[in-house]
């Protein structure tokens, strides 16, 4: 099989619950797109490791292949999928160190913003959010909701009336 056909069976193995083998078939992938001379391939690849041995609850080998992922990113300028990448290492460190999980969720909202994909931006803004509410950190858990819910390309009725709630609670506050 060539790299794009064990990307394409890694991903039918990972969605039918087999993840010891889709790895298996990722890591194949990353030496055939290594061969190829594909770094943004290798990346996307090992992105994928990443979120399965996350899943998976193996936090050095998550940790390893995310941040390797993310630096083959940055050296083919792809923003988007580094932002991937980092927002994965943010769901990586959320339960364990929070401060290292907002600087990722935050560089990845960032990178997020630089490309232009709010939609992301805004999924990261929301987990981060998520997270500072798990903390009982309620006002800067307000912030980065209001802040995904701007990011957000189209709001229906009741995310704008939830955005309107915030930004009046905020300024309760005396944040806005």
């Amino acid at each position: 099989m060539n790299a794009d056909e064990l990307k394409t069976e890694g991903l039918r193995l990972f969605q039918a619950g087999a993840y010891d083998e889709a790895v298996t078939t990722f890591e194949t992938a990353v030496t055939a797109y290594k061969t190829a001379g594909d770094m943004a391939g290798q990346g996307e690849m090992l992105n994928n490791i990443g979120v399965i041995r996350r899943l998976q609850g193996k936090r050095e080998p998550a940790q390893t292949a995310l941040t390797e992922a993310a630096a083959l990113f940055v050296q083919v300028g792809d923003r988007n999928r580094q932002a991937q990448a980092l927002g994965n290492l943010g769901d990586l460190y959320a339960a364990k160190d929070r401060t290292e999980a907002a600087r990722y969720y935050s560089d990845a909202a960032q990178l997020f913003a630089e490309d232009g994909d709010r939609e992301k931006q805004s999924q990261v803004l929301r987990a981060l959010s998520l997270m500072r509410l798990r903390q009982g950190r309620f006002v800067e858990a307000m912030q980065r909701m209001e802040e995904s819910l701007a990011a957000r390309p189209r709001l229906g009725v009741f995310p704008r009336i939830f955005r309107s709630l915030l930004r009046f609670a905020l300024k309760l506050f005396g944040v806005r």
